[in-house]
């Protein structure tokens, strides 16, 4: 589910929410009634479209909001298609053959008009134009199956990523392998330790910048949830009672905004 703050109606901003089977519906009266926007599953990629371990079906798995262009919003299905519509979700443009297939996160950032950056289970992708295009940036990862991605929200070039072997190490407890990853203007990416847990046992984390906060990112996996102040560079535990059983799950999201 996603808000968009900029699209008002008596009011309230504009609230999406994606489903699976993939359907996408937006309310303009905070929840009470809903309009459902189906016009992307005749796209032609959508006959390919299919979640491995549910292969008949698919899912909305990311709703992104452009920040600095009114009316274009990015709709992830999982697996098969990063969308775009320039309508409020009226009409879809469909994947482009340079883009992400099974983008995981999508974040784009108000102090850089046009791009975006999405962790995807087929790598990391970068668009400085809306999506028309894109350049995969894999420089210095180890793992290419990506889960999360953050940027901060005053230097576009410092963007960090969770990543894994592949999806049987991302979301399975037992035999968990992950690591956090962060890139700088022009540099290559580089493995985080410093203040983190080892990255056997550690599910994918859930990775988010505080805009309020500049430099300040959180991190949350099946260990605990982490706080770093120094653009991701190094990072603590936060003093959060976890429960044992936490220890068997993985984090999906942060769920609320600052």
């Amino acid at each position: 589910m996603t808000v968009n703050p900029k699209e008002k109606n008596d009011g309230f901003g504009a609230v999406y929410a994606g489903t699976e089977p993939s359907m996408l519906y937006r309310s303009l009266d905070g929840g009470e009634t809903w309009e459902k926007l189906d016009e992307f599953l005749s796209l032609p990629s959508s006959k390919s479209w299919s979640f491995p371990p549910k292969p008949d079906t698919h899912h909305v798995r990311n709703i992104t909001i452009d920040p600095t262009k009114p009316g274009l919003i990015y709709l992830a299905i999982e697996a098969g298609a990063l969308i775009r519509s320039f309508d409020y979700g009226k009409t879809w443009k469909d994947r482009v053959r340079t883009g992400p297939f099974d983008t995981h996160t999508l974040v784009a950032n108000p102090n850089a008009e046009g791009r975006l950056y999405s962790a995807a289970g087929d790598g990391y992708f970068e668009s400085e134009d809306c999506g028309e295009t894109w350049r995969r940036i894999d420089d210095g990862l180890n793992e290419t199956y990506l889960y999360s991605v953050a940027v901060h929200p005053d230097d576009p070039d410092t963007i960090l990523v969770s990543a894994s072997p592949g999806p049987w190490t991302a979301y399975n407890a037992l035999n968990a392998e992950s690591r956090i990853y962060r890139r700088e203007t022009g540099r290559i990416w580089k493995e985080v330790k410093k203040g983190l847990p080892d990255a056997d046992g550690t599910t994918a984390s859930a990775i988010i910048a505080n805009p309020k906060e500049m430099g300040t990112f959180y991190a949350a996996n099946n260990t605990g949830i982490y706080v770093s102040e120094d653009k991701g560079a190094s990072w603590e535990a936060l003093p959060v009672p976890w429960n044992d059983s936490f220890r068997a799950q993985n984090v999906r999201t942060f769920a609320g905004w600052f």
